[in-house]
């Protein structure tokens, strides 16, 4: 459907608004270091086994039963997840069936491990870390800037040794 003169599809009223606002970065671009992994092997990048053990293994862990698990996901995700899904996805036999990224936070959030999304971050040769973790780096940063400029501080005033006031 359109709206007006417009050639661009509109969106239908009663669907849920969704932020699309950039998530606050801790860094500014230009401090990340660029990261690019080695090539990697053909067919090394497919984490359909990995991904079904580490959720299978999650749900074993939790306290709440799949059901809640479905119940608590399909709230956060704003889209329905069954118990019948969930067992799809953890089902060595249902090839077909393979876990949606964009249940990830929503199941570690409701499972409280955070191993599955820890996992896809670490294979992409990243690494997780908190907030405390990230403060304590951007003071680390803070640190290095301070005691350069010092240093830089100190070499200029070393230079001006014996030249008057000006």
């Amino acid at each position: 459907m359109t709206k007006g003169n417009s050639s661009h599809p509109q969106f239908a009223s009663n669907v849920s608004a969704v932020s699309l606002k950039k998530p606050e970065q801790n860094f500014p671009p230009e401090q990340l270091p660029l990261y690019r992994p080695p090539q990697p092997d053909p067919g090394s990048m497919n984490d359909e086994g990995l991904v079904r053990a580490i959720v299978t293994g999650c749900i074993r862990k939790s306290s709440k039963s799949r059901g809640q698990i479905s119940e608590e996901m399909s709230r956060l995700t704003g889209s329905t997840v069954t118990v019948r899904m969930l067992n799809s996805y953890t089902s060595e036999a249902a090839e077909q069936h393979r876990w949606p990224s964009q249940y990830t936070r929503a199941f570690c959030y409701v499972v409280e491990d955070w191993s599955l999304l820890r996992c896809i971050v670490e294979r992409a040769g990243f690494h997780m870390i908190t907030q405390a973790e990230s403060d304590l780096l951007a003071l680390g940063r803070e640190f290095l800037r301070q005691k350069r400029a010092g240093e830089k501080m100190a070499s200029i005033e070393a230079g001006l040794r014996g030249v008057d006031e000006l």
